[in-house]
């Protein structure tokens, strides 16, 4: 297995932990806003950065990551998390299959 494949299989794992103490701390007690604020995003925030890291490489910004995640971000606004990150996907991948 490749570093890569190892990293990206723990971070999904801190993520799906991370969202289960969410959960479960919130089904426990009841949370104030910030600290259900806090568990909600931060799975987020974790893949932001992931992304953000490769977004720039030799601090140029691929064109096609900077499209996906524009396109994810306005769609989150209306749709949840995982509808808004297929269609950044798919926009990133048409304008990476457009050869720019």
């Amino acid at each position: 297995m490749s570093a890569v494949l190892l990293f990206v299989a723990g971070l999904a794992a801190v993520t799906y932990l991370l969202r289960l103490a969410g959960v479960s701390t919130a089904a426990r007690a009841g949370m104030d806003g910030r600290w259900s604020l806090f568990t909600a995003l931060l799975p987020v925030a974790l893949l932001a950065a992931v992304v953000t890291v490769q977004a720039a490489p030799a601090g140029r910004p691929a064109v096609h990551l900077a499209v996906a995640a524009v396109v994810a971000g306005v769609a989150a606004r209306r749709l949840g998390f995982l509808p808004a990150m297929l269609l950044g996907t798919a926009a990133g991948a048409l304008v990476s299959l457009g050869g720019f």
